[in-house]
């Protein structure tokens, strides 16, 4: 069993209480990518990913921040305020970690990716989106039945499992195969829910979790470091 994380953003409060929840019984954990941005705790995110040697690819807040020389005029201003705190604040050490990461990772079953199979900073967002990327998925990485993405802060299945999902949470995703999973966001959720989710992983079958954190104490820190306060009122809301 295994167990897969997604857009950290720099949210110590989350992450712990992400890890904390986390089944005796993993083998291995991987992460999507954005271990920092937008939260208050980028060094300490990055501290906890490395102590835990957590499997870990390169999500575009993570490379805005650690590469100085990057464009940003693309980011929002929120997102840009929060890149350049970011880059005051983030150790050498840590920077070096982040720029020597991955885009994208391959186990014996399953695709990691940032934002799509095609290109890490995609969002997949729509029916037509996730298509495409599934026919790539079927012709570039034949026989994979999974693949994890984030960036986009929402959990969802593509295509619709043939298995809703009994009070636990879990899908059987052994049918009708392959698919596109979100595991929805750590520390920023955009889909309305305010609690930190993740997945675990085992054969064919994949169970959401969903874990409560201290949102005030997240909060506390983001505005204590002079972030932009909507950094700290869209947790309580989920988007």
């Amino acid at each position: 069993m295994y167990a897969v994380i997604s857009d950290i953003h720099g949210n110590l409060e989350a992450l712990e209480a992400v890890l904390g929840d986390m089944p005796g019984d993993l083998e291995r954990i991987y992460c999507l990518g954005d271990v920092i941005g937008y939260g208050a705790s980028p060094n300490e995110c990055c501290d906890l990913i490395r102590e835990r040697e957590i499997l870990t690819i390169s999500g575009n807040h993570d490379l805005a921040i650690a590469d100085e020389s990057s464009d940003i005029s693309w980011f929002n201003p929120v997102a840009a305020a929060a890149v350049l705190w970011g880059r005051e604040q983030l150790t050498e050490e840590n920077r070096k970690f982040l720029l020597g990461l991955p885009r994208m990772m391959q186990s014996a079953d399953a695709l990691f990716v940032h934002g799509s199979i095609r290109d890490p900073d995609e969002y997949i967002m729509d029916h037509t989106t996730a298509e495409e990327n599934l026919a790539l998925l079927k012709s570039e990485y034949p026989g994979v039945p999974l693949c994890f993405f984030g960036h986009t802060h929402v959990k969802s299945i593509a295509p619709r499992p043939p298995h809703p999902a009994n009070g636990s949470g879990a899908l059987d995703l052994s049918e009708n195969g392959p698919y596109l999973i979100n595991p929805g966001s750590v520390g920023q959720p955009r889909d309305g829910d305010t609690f930190a989710s993740y997945v675990t992983v085992e054969g064919l079958t994949v169970t959401y979790r969903f874990v409560q954190y201290d949102i005030e104490r997240s909060q506390a820190r983001i505005r204590a470091a002079g972030l932009p306060d909507m950094l700290a009122a869209r947790l309580a809301v989920g988007r």
